[in-house]
C-alpha cells in the first residue's frame, strides 16, 4: 500500500520545525522513519502534515555536560553504540542498545524516535527508565524537563503533546564500581522482544551492593520499574537473586498472538536474575 496524502516540510531549525509542529492535530515527526514510515504505507496512521527534522543542526550529539551525558534525540542509535564516551558514561546504554534491532535499522532509527514511540518492547526506553534520565521537551510554547520515569503512560503513548519534540536525553553518569546488564527473548534473533530485563548495580570495593535497579519490558503496558532494594548490603549471592521471584508475584502480564501472561511471568524472573547477575559480575570486573 501507499500512504495517504499528506503535506512534507524539512525545515532547518528547529524553530522552525516548532512553529509547524504548532497546530498538534494531524502532524507527525520524521526523524528515522523506522516506525513511522511502515504504518503510513500499511495506512495505519493517516498525518495530514509529515515534518522531517534530519536537518536541524545539533539534535545528533553525544557529550557529556555537567556530569551527566547528554544525547541529541537525533542520534542514531548505532552512533551511540559506537560512542565509546556513551558506553564509559553508562554501560546500560551499550548493553540495551546492541538489543535494538538490526545493524540497518540501528543505522536509521534514532533514539529519540524509539523513546517516542514508546513500544511496549523497546530496550532503549528500558534503559532510560532504569538510569531515571530526564527527557529535555521542546515547544513553540516552551520547553520542560520530563522524568523517563513519568514520560510513557501506555503502549505507544507518553505525556508528550501534539505540539511537543523531544530534543535530548539527559542521563546521570554511572557511579565507580557500576555494572550492567540486559537480557531478552524474541521468537527470532533481532525480532521485538516479548520479555526483557534491564539491571544496573553498584558495588563499594568489598563487591558489596550500594544501589540497584530493574526495569522488564513487556509485563506491563509500560517498561516496569523493580523494587530491588534488597540488593543492597548483599553481594548478588544466589539467595538475594533467588528473592527477586517474589517481587514479581504480582505481574499479570497480558497474553497475545505469539505468547500467554503466564509464559511471560516465567521468563521474566529467569531474565531478572540474569541481567542482574551480569550487573553484579561487570560492577565487579569479574566479566
Amino acid at each position: 500500500m501507499k500512504p495517504a496524502p499528506f503535506a512534507y516540510h524539512a525545515p532547518d531549525t528547529l524553530d522552525e520545525a516548532l512553529e509547524l509542529l504548532a497546530p498538534g492535530d494531524g502532524v507527525r515527526v520524521l526523524a528515522g522513519g523506522q516506525s513511522l514510515v511502515p504504518m503510513m504505507k500499511a495506512r495505519a496512521l493517516r498525518p495530514t502534515v509529515v515534518i522531517d527534522v534530519n536537518r536541524i543542526p545539533g539534535l545528533a550529539v553525544v557529550e557529556e555536560e555537567g556530569g551527566a551525558l547528554r544525547i541529541g534525540a537525533l542520534t542514531r542509535q548505532q552512533a551511540l553504540l559506537d560512542n565509546d564516551v556513551a558506553g564509559r558514561a553508562q554501560p546500560l546504554l551499550h548493553a540495551a542498545g546492541r538489543f535494538a534491532g538490526y545493524l540497518a535499522t540501528r543505522h536509521r532509527g534514532t533514539v529519540g524516535g524509539s523513546l517516542a514511540f514508546a513500544a511496549p518492547w523497546a530496550e532503549l526506553s528500558a534503559a532510560m527508565v532504569a538510569l531515571d534520565a530526564q527527557l529535555e521537551v521542546r515547544s513553540a510554547r516552551g520547553e520542560r524537563t520530563v522524568p523517563a520515569r513519568s514520560f510513557f503512560t501506555g503502549p505507544n503513548e507518553t505525556v508528550l503533546e501534539p505540539d511537543e519534540l523531544l530534543t535530548s536525553v539527559h542521563v546521570p553518569a554511572a557511579a565507580p564500581r557500576t555494572g550492567a546488564g540486559f537480557h531478552e527473548v524474541s521468537a527470532r534473533y533481532r525480532d521485538f522482544a516479548q520479555v526483557a530485563a534491564a539491571a544496573t548495580v553498584t558495588v563499594d570495593d568489598a563487591g558489596v551492593c550500594t544501589a540497584a535497579e530493574l526495569v522488564l519490558l513487556c509485563v506491563a503496558p509500560v517498561p516496569h520499574r523493580v523494587d530491588v532494594a534488597h540488593l543492597v548490603g548483599t553481594t548478588g549471592d544466589a539467595a538475594a537473586l533467588d528473592a527477586v521471584a517474589g517481587l514479581l508475584v504480582g505481574l499479570e502480564p497480558l497474553d497475545d498472538i505469539e505468547v500467554s501472561g503466564t509464559y511471560r511471568s516465567r521468563v521474566a524472573v529467569t531474565l531478572a536474575k540474569r541481567a542482574l547477575g551480569d550487573a553484579f559480575d561487570h560492577a565487579r570486573g569479574a566479566a
